[in-house]
């Protein structure tokens, strides 16, 4: 049968819904009350880093992530006691390219 719509563009609704939850365009609710991320990958929260956060933390050998304090990163990190998966992006000013990393 057909597809009942109330004429409303279905990404314009979800940009709604994601402004009216957060209060904050473009940033998503995690898991852990009070930390919003940057975004979401197969259900797991994305934050944005620093070009030295990122290369930091792939460092051979370290054996517990580093983030620079009150940062969204290290608030989930924090709440969450360092056991749940999330993802690290960062931007690269000179090509414009994104690199993402999965974290657990």
């Amino acid at each position: 049968m057909g597809e009942v719509t109330n004429n409303v563009d279905p990404h314009q609704a979800a940009a709604a819904a994601d402004v009216a939850i957060t209060g904050e365009p473009g940033k998503v609710q995690t898991d852990v009350e009070g930390v919003f991320a940057d975004g979401e990958k197969q259900g797991v929260p994305v934050f944005n880093v620093s070009q030295s956060e990122f290369y930091s933390n792939m460092t051979h050998g370290r054996k517990r992530l580093r983030l620079k304090n009150g940062t969204p990163g290290s608030a989930y990190m924090q709440q969450t006691k360092y056991n749940r998966p999330f993802w690290m992006s960062f931007k690269d000013p000179n090509s414009g390219e994104v690199w993402t990393r999965k974290v657990r």
